[in-house]
């Protein structure tokens, strides 16, 4: 039977109170969104916390991303994470139970944050949610003494078995890669203000690599469980060691995704103006195939021919979310976070970063 004080809760998307002030919607519901989760969470069982009673129940902080509102929360003197899923960045419908999934599988590996509890009946929430739990610590820097600890993690990750888990697998990943950028592409140009130049210089490099693929997607195998948004910000040094957060994509891939991912300069610059040189980026290859026990040279060459389609990947990203800034379509309950990034959004979309990779094409 639905519970009637569960069943009004977080209405993020009514239109009425949404679709003429949402900022004066946005401070409002900021003011109900305390009582409304904490009369969530003293409904659930506490033993789904892990915890002996929910009589206790703070939230600390909100943190609003570019997808979803998240909720920095102590239950009983533990710590989680209370995400609500505004938007489904992947497109699964049931992304929520997607990331859970892989959260679950990483349980015990010391990769990422434990999963607790997701609820995509959407009886209780307009949207999917997830409870998972708080990692304590800063985000990684670019710093050359951190690039091991990076090494580290991303080996252990593309390590781990996955077979017979219902995981996404792009089994021809250089061919999927491009798709994926040429969608995106398609896709900013449907939009209502995109930039002539980034879509003339976008569709230049998707020609230099489309004559490329058949000479070199025989180099990629879909082997490894893949992060697949590897930047600084998802990554928190914590006392255990260095951890992943934000599972909302993973799938199994080549290796060279997260590696490209990470080195790619606009995911550098989504996170900060400082990017590694090119004797960082040989050091970090050089380790990676070290400990993964590959060839160094096989995988800088695979990182060479797939790097520059992820890089715009990201770029037309960032300049699809500044067109629906402009065009006022951004979410009413992500756009205060959206805006607090626009210089972000700025800085990876400049027509230049397209420029400078058609000048690093191997091809």
């Amino acid at each position: 039977m639905p519970d009637t004080e569960l069943s009004c809760a977080l209405h993020f998307n009514n239109p009425i109170l949404t679709k003429h002030n949402p900022r004066l919607y946005s401070r409002q519901s900021m003011f109900s969104e305390s009582n409304k989760i904490k009369k969530y969470l003293r409904k659930l069982p506490p033993a789904l916390l892990s915890v002996q009673n929910t009589d206790s129940i703070e939230i600390l902080d909100r943190m609003p991303g570019s997808y979803n509102l998240n909720f920095h929360i102590r239950v009983n003197q533990k710590e989680f994470i209370f995400r609500i899923n505004i938007e489904q960045q992947s497109g699964f419908k049931n992304q929520i139970e997607y990331e859970f999934s892989i959260l679950k599988f990483l349980d015990n590996h010391c990769i990422a944050p434990k999963a607790y509890y997701f609820d995509n009946s959407r009886r209780h929430f307009a949207y999917g949610i997830l409870i998972e739990e708080y990692l304590e610590g800063p985000y990684l820097t670019l710093e050359k003494e951190n690039l091991s600890e990076v090494v580290e993690v991303m080996v252990r990750l593309h390590a781990l078995n996955t077979e017979g888990m219902q995981f996404v697998i792009w089994k021809d990943p250089l061919a999927d890669t491009f798709e994926l950028v040429r969608k995106d592409l398609i896709y900013y140009e449907s939009k209502a203000t995109p930039t002539k130049k980034v879509i003339n210089l976008a569709g230049k490099l998707l020609a230099k690599h489309e004559t490329a693929i058949d000479n070199y997607q025989h180099l990629y195998h879909a082997a490894s469980l893949n992060h697949t948004d590897v930047c600084c910000d998802n990554f928190i040094k914590t006392a255990e060691g260095l951890k992943l957060i934000d599972w909302e994509k993973p799938r199994v891939d080549d290796c060279s995704y997260d590696i490209c991912c990470f080195l790619s300069e606009p995911v550098e610059m989504w996170c900060s103006r400082k990017i590694l040189n090119s004797e960082a980026r040989e050091h970090f290859v050089n380790s990676y195939a070290r400990a993964s026990g590959i060839s160094a040279d096989h995988l800088m060459r695979k990182v060479k021919v797939r790097e520059p389609l992820i890089s715009l990947h990201w770029i037309l990203w960032g300049a699809s979310k500044l067109c629906d800034l402009r065009d006022r379509l951004t979410s009413p309950d992500l756009i205060k976070a959206h805006e607090e990034k626009a210089a972000r959004y700025e800085r990876i979309a400049d027509p230049q970063n397209i420029e400078k990779l058609l000048d690093t094409v191997m091809f």
